[in-house]
């Protein structure tokens, strides 16, 4: 057997709640910056402009962080999905084998919903081209993964999963 290797980098696309957490941010800054500004021309206290700046370096730290990215790699069968925040920090979310996969498809209006399992939700946020992953971890329980891969990675794990599985899709069943 060949080896299977891919990898597949997805950028979150922002919410309306993160674009308005970002103002938020922007907002309270210009506040505090302009206000510990006057005081330092006022007063002529040159650690209230280190203040300052210390202030525009945690803004800018605060909104970086909201900008996420998942790293899908696939090995040989097994899945492994990262969580990169600001391009600093590294998360790994979870491991698995795809052959221990209890469902896999397209996320659709029809997919099934699974109110008692864990939702490990990696997806690029806009909907499209999204696939869901069923399956029981000794982490989680009873697990599904939301996430987007791309074509060459799909096509991989649908090699991967197990043969009743492979046998209901290729069948429509």
């Amino acid at each position: 057997m060949t080896d299977r290797f891919t990898e597949h980098l997805v950028k979150k696309v922002p919410s309306s709640s993160d674009n308005a957490k970002k103002f938020l941010i922007i907002a309270g800054l210009v506040i505090l910056v302009a206000g510990t500004a006057m005081i330092a021309v006022l007063t002529g206290w040159l650690i209230i402009l280190a203040v300052t700046m210390g202030l525009i370096y945690l803004g800018y730290f605060l909104i970086s962080g909201m900008n996420v990215e998942y790293e899908y790699t696939f090995t040989n069968g097994e899945l492994d999905i990262d969580k990169i925040i600001g391009q600093r920090k590294r998360q790994n979310l979870i491991t698995v084998d795809a052959g221990k996969f209890e469902d896999f498809d397209k996320v659709t209006a029809d997919t099934p919903d699974r109110e008692q399992a864990t939702l490990v939700l990696c997806s690029d946020n806009t909907g499209v081209g999204e696939y869901y992953a069923d399956l029981i971890t000794e982490e989680y329980g009873e697990t599904r993964i939301i996430f987007t891969p791309s074509e060459k990675m799909v096509s991989y794990i649908e090699e991967a999963l197990p043969r009743d599985i492979r046998y209901r899709k290729q069948h429509g069943i």
